[in-house]
């Protein structure tokens, strides 16, 4: 890449003494612009992918300082109950050949980590990044990825422990100081015609949830939101079941973070205010009489 920006750049200034010797002094001038945003250009492609030591990571780890990074595990297969850095996203090749093609705004002036099954891996993927350019400021490869890791690794989701509250105890932290988020899982139709006051619609619940690279990285965003805010966060289902039976995947996905909630027993036994949505039950009505 040096050797062939060296003789670009002796063509280049060669071709502009020439130009500044003779009279076309406007074309000159041209011609210095261009060269210069030339430069400039090959400069940032130039870029190389960088090798991070193990043990810097886990300082990064350790200190937090990795909160402010992306962590993307891109090894063909993933399982959650794969053994994988706490904080890594699932992001396979084939997953950023398809997703990252219109530039995802949550990645752009950040610093990225690959983590393959060892450095080759991972250093694939990095020089196809570059080559891409989506915008990220830096991009680095662990060195002897998963294979040589001996830090700290992510839970096991079996072993993931859901924390339920009451009706009762949601009410009292609604009336206290404590800053709360309610996360209402139920269908759209469910939550308007009666939710908790203050709750937001999350979405249906499921693995579907967090099935693109861009909503990890929302959920990334969501959990540095909560932390920095010491924020209590409640997730709402319409019954005991569906609490238990999605609870364990919801708190797998917040990456550790410990101050999260789920009303035992769903809507169904909610003691407390309800909030409706008429706007959008008289929408479904109208939609339902045009059918």
């Amino acid at each position: 890449m040096t050797r062939i920006k060296t003789k670009i750049k002796t063509k280049l200034f060669s071709v502009i003494n020439y130009l500044c010797n003779s009279s076309i002094r406007v074309i000159c001038v041209q011609v210095f612009v261009l060269s210069l945003f030339f430069f400039i250009v090959a400069s940032v492609n130039a870029k190389e992918c960088t090798i991070m030591e193990p043990e810097v990571l886990k300082r990064y780890i350790e200190n937090k300082t990795i909160f402010n990074m992306v962590m993307f595990d891109v090894r063909p297969q993933f399982d959650q109950k794969m053994r994988r850095i706490t904080r890594t996203i699932p992001a396979s090749f084939d997953n950023i050949k398809k997703e990252l093609v219109g530039k995802v705004n949550e990645l752009v002036n950040k610093d990225v980590i690959l983590i393959g099954e060892d450095t080759e891996s991972a250093e694939s993927v990095c020089r196809y990044m570059m080559k891409k350019d989506y915008g990220i400021r830096n991009i680095y490869v662990l060195k002897g990825g998963m294979e040589k890791w001996d830090g700290p690794v992510a839970v096991d989701i079996s072993e993931v422990e859901c924390e339920l509250i009451t009706s009762r105890e949601l009410i009292n932290i609604m009336k206290s100081n404590r800053k709360f988020e309610i996360i209402d899982k139920r269908p759209a139709d469910e939550y308007y015609e009666g939710h908790i006051p203050g709750a937001r619609l999350g979405g249906s619940s499921g693995k579907g949830q967090f099935s693109t690279i861009e909503k990890y990285l929302r959920g990334l965003e969501r959990r540095k939101k909560w932390e920095k805010e010491n924020v209590t966060v409640v997730y709402v289902y319409d019954n005991e079941w569906h609490t238990i039976r999605s609870c364990k995947y919801l708190k797998y996905w917040s990456w550790g973070y410990k101050n999260i909630y789920f009303l035992r027993g769903g809507m169904k036994v909610w003691e407390g205010e309800i909030e409706k949505d008429y706007l959008e039950i008289l929408k479904k009505k109208v939609k339902e009489k045009l059918k």
